[in-house]
């Protein structure tokens, strides 16, 4: 059985995820819960507290995703880092919708949300060293162009969702989020990344999770 806090917070997201953060009042999470203002509140001062619960379980699962991407990125790391952070962003949609309103209301929401956008954007390009290494990638013609490519790949990742939102269009499609990051990498592809790719697409391996 769940905790009164576990079920608060199980309704916030929810309520946020529905109706969006700005929307959402102690009162209507509160009903959700099925718990008094008073009850949430002796668990919960107000909103940004349980905005940073909620911020801090999503950080939480996004390091354990990291854990095996860290140690050997390959092609099937990367795919399934892919794949679970859009289910993953998808869990916790208010967020990454409102991602600007957020951080302008809640400072220091804001400010380790940069330090992570810093700490992803240097995995990224950790990654993009790593397969030029071992040849799966080429190598730069320009410099300084992987250090544009790990931003970009960032910003897909982590704003894909809004931009379909704001476009009008549906992002309850992981497949769709999947090719939109994997087309900014193929084009850097060697010979060797090439069929790596094509095997992997062939043979998707998901031991993992």
């Amino acid at each position: 059985m769940k905790t009164t806090k576990e079920k608060i917070l199980d309704a916030a997201l929810k309520l946020f995820n529905r109706d969006g953060l700005v929307n959402v009042r102690l009162q209507h999470i509160a009903d959700e819960a099925f718990v008094s203002v008073g009850n949430l509140a002796y668990h919960y001062a107000n909103k940004e507290a349980i905005l940073s619960a909620l911020y801090e379980s999503l950080t939480e699962q996004q390091d354990a995703l990291l854990a095996e991407y860290r140690i050997v990125p390959l092609f099937d790391n990367i795919d399934r880092l892919i794949r679970y952070t859009y289910q993953l962003q998808r869990a916790f949609v208010f967020f990454y919708l409102d991602t600007l309103e957020i951080i302008r209301a809640y400072p220091p929401i804001g400010d380790t949300h940069r330090q992570r956008i810093r700490s992803q954007i240097s995995q990224l390009k950790n990654m993009l060293n790593f397969n030029v290494a071992r040849g799966a990638l080429a190598t730069e013609t320009v410099a300084g162009t992987y250090d544009q490519l790990a931003r970009q790949l960032w910003m897909t990742m982590d704003q894909w969702l809004y931009q379909q939102a704001v476009n009008g269009e549906k992002f309850d499609d992981e497949a769709a989020y999947q090719q939109a990051v994997w087309n900014l990498l193929i084009p850097c592809f060697t010979p060797m990344g090439i069929k790596e790719y094509q095997q992997m697409l062939e043979h998707p391996y998901d031991f993992y999770f």
